[in-house]
């Protein structure tokens, strides 16, 4: 049976791409605060990097364009085009390299990097174990003095204003959002129902659906650890503030 990532980032590549373009302004303004945040904490000014499930490089391009040498990995090849296709309109493409990987083979990879980030929940795919062993093999690709950062959704903010569901409308596009959790497993799962609008009406589209873990910050911290690091320092963002119930991401720092 084909595995829910497979399906929506390779087969659904394109609708979910673009079902997410705006998030792009976000990812420079997030790459800005996150290079102010390393330097304050670990005077780390990384030379390259590499960004694991990359998707469509949004956060690969924010540190091109910062200078940074800037990798990207993921196992989507519609993703990766569109990524190499955006370093070239922004003029960044021989700071850029992105690699046709899955996540789960990093340590195929031979480089050394200053900073190795895993962003936007690309944890929790395919079970703990697996997590553990993707984070354990980057620690082993990071510089002597390299920083990992993982950022994901704080579980604890999502269950205190849990919506089961919400409808959004943008560019002649209607996107019907269903979501539940399994306290058992810890796991959310999602299903985006996506319409055309239409003179009189909406044209069904297509559907998105997975299922992924959130790790609760202190987990997240302890995830970090048994993958080797030995420091995980916590924050309710990428501009480095407290984490607390109502930060609604956090971002773990390990070396």
């Amino acid at each position: 049976m084909t595995h829910w990532a497979d399906r929506v980032f390779r087969e659904q590549a394109d609708l979910f791409a673009e079902h997410f373009e705006d998030m792009f302004a976000a990812a420079d303004e997030e790459v800005a605060a996150l290079l102010d945040l390393l330097a304050a904490e670990y005077g780390c000014e990384p030379d390259i990097s590499l960004d694991v499930a990359c998707g469509v490089g949004r956060h690969v391009l924010a540190l091109a364009d910062r200078g940074v040498e800037a990798e990207g990995l993921d196992f989507s090849g519609p993703f990766l085009d569109r990524a190499r296709d955006r370093a070239s309109e922004r003029g960044v493409a021989d700071r850029t390299a992105f690699h046709h990987h899955d996540m789960r083979d990093i340590d195929e990879l031979s480089g050394t990097y200053d900073l190795i980030t895993v962003f936007w929940n690309s944890l929790g795919y395919y079970g703990r174990e697996t997590d553990e062993e993707v984070l354990a093999d980057a620690r082993e690709l990071l510089a002597d003095n390299g920083v990992l950062a993982v950022e994901l959704s704080n579980r604890d903010f999502l269950l205190r204003n849990f919506d089961e569901a919400t409808v959004s409308e943008s560019d002649g596009r209607l996107s019907i959002y269903r979501q539940a959790y399994d306290p058992a497993t810890g796991e959310f799962e999602t299903t985006i129902d996506v319409f055309d609008a239409t003179g009189d009406g909406y044209d069904y589209v297509d559907t998105m659906e997975w299922e992924n873990r959130l790790y609760a910050p202190p987990v997240l911290g302890e995830l970090c650890e048994s993958a080797g690091f030995e420091t995980v320092s916590l924050f309710g963002g990428f501009d480095g503030s407290e984490l607390t119930l109502e930060s609604e991401r956090v971002v773990a720092l390990a070396r």
